[in-house]
């Protein structure tokens, strides 16, 4: 099980959607992407036969500490599927500067085994995202962008980190 909490263009959840395939498995992705609307392609490759043992989502809301009209929180979105619960999943964070939001809205899955990738945009939210994980008891590792083989480094205008959840 697989959630790509700003998901963009897809690119993480069909890369994820292909493991699962390299791997035999059936799988469910929950793709978070409030500019569904604006972004209608994002779903069309779930069409695809390729893609036919995979259950895909896609959930036109912001992820946040709080559920209203436009936004959810991973622990709501969790509840409503009670199918998934006992399952491990990749948890992916990718929401340019509110990662601190979405964590305040996943208290009961961050206290599950579930492994987080949570890319961080600025040194000022780093503490603030480890001590989320801290509190959970959830040892992690800070990853520093690595320049590309071939490419070379990317160009950000702020720096960026991704947090990720040892694996027992």
């Amino acid at each position: 099980m697989v959630w790509d909490v700003g998901a963009n263009d897809g690119y993480f959840t069909y890369g994820c959607a292909q493991a699962l395939k390299r791997h035999h498995a059936d799988g469910h992705i929950i793709s978070f992407e409030p500019a569904l609307a604006e972004q209608p392609a994002l779903s069309v490759p779930a069409t695809w036969s390729q893609y036919a043992d995979i259950q895909f989502e896609f959930i036109p809301l912001f992820v946040g500490a709080t559920s209203n009209e436009s936004t959810i929180t991973l622990d709501k979105a969790y509840d409503e599927r009670p199918s998934l619960h006992g399952k491990p999943a990749l948890i992916k964070v990718d929401v340019e500067g509110a990662e601190v939001e979405v964590l305040k809205g996943a208290m009961s899955l961050l206290e599950e085994p579930h492994h987080w990738v949570v890319e961080v945009h600025g040194d000022h939210l780093l503490e603030p995202v480890l001590d989320f994980f801290a509190k959970a008891k959830r040892p992690v590792d800070v990853r520093l962008l690595q320049p590309h083989w071939l490419l070379g480094p990317e160009s950000r205008t702020i720096k960026t980190c991704w947090v990720t959840t040892q694996l027992h």
